[in-house]
Formats: C-alpha cells, sequence, structure tokens
C-alpha cells in the first residue's frame, strides 16, 4: 500500500468521524431543547397541581439528578481524554522500552480513575436525594 492510499484513508475515517460526531451534537442539542421546552411548560402545570418549582420546572430532586447525571457524563469524557493521550504515549513508550510497561500501566489505570471518582460523586448526590 503506498502512503498517498494510507492517508487518503485516514482523511476518509477522519472525515466520517467528524460527520459522525456532528450527528451526535445535533442529536443532544435537539434533546436539549425538547427537555427544556418540556420544562418551560411543567411551571403551569406545576401551579395546578399547587408543586412549587423553579423556573425551567427543576425542583431539588431534578437537580440532583442533574447533578448526577453531570458528574458521571462529565468525569467519564475527561478519563477518556486522558487515558486516550496517556494510552497512546505509553505504547509509544513501551515499543522503545519493553520494560516500562508496568508503569504505563500504573498511569492508564489513574486516568481511569478519574470516571470512577464522579461515579463515586454521583452516588453520594443520589444518596442525599
Amino acid at each position: 500500500m503506498r502512503q498517498g492510499d494510507r492517508v487518503a484513508g485516514r482523511r476518509r475515517w477522519l472525515r466520517r468521524l467528524m460527520w459522525a460526531n456532528a450527528a451526535l451534537v445535533a442529536m443532544a442539542v435537539i434533546a436539549a431543547g425538547a427537555v427544556i421546552a418540556q420544562a418551560a411548560q411543567a411551571p403551569a402545570a406545576a401551579a395546578a397541581v399547587g408543586e412549587g418549582a423553579g423556573a425551567l420546572g427543576l425542583d431539588a430532586r431534578g437537580i440532583g439528578f442533574l447533578a448526577a447525571a453531570l458528574s458521571v457524563g462529565i468525569a467519564c469524557a475527561a478519563a477518556g481524554y486522558a487515558v486516550a493521550h496517556i494510552g497512546a504515549a505509553s505504547v509509544g513508550a513501551m515499543s522503545e522500552r519493553p520494560e516500562l510497561a508496568g508503569r504505563a500501566l500504573i498511569f492508564v489505570g489513574l486516568a481511569e480513575g478519574i470516571a470512577i471518582y464522579g461515579l463515586i460523586i454521583s452516588v453520594m448526590i443520589l444518596g442525599r436525594l
């Protein structure tokens, strides 16, 4: 396989990945808009029932669930970013010096711990609700 074919293949793959990311972001924006639109209608329904809700129709429990979801989501995204960069660097280091495998595994495990910390925080938040 020629060098030009490999570069073209990588560009095609990156282009597909960018389109997939754009589609996922568009779906997330549409879903967030639907949730906000539904929450905007909730104060009228809550007033009719007599429940107290915030400006977007979120009470303390709703904000707690949102905080738990954000803590897990952001922590997992950060862990994925960290593992991607540390994993790539550790594989490169191990290809030059195989005796670095143990140290590289420790660093990848530390990066993965970020996701576990986010999960622990969300369990703590959900325990308070």
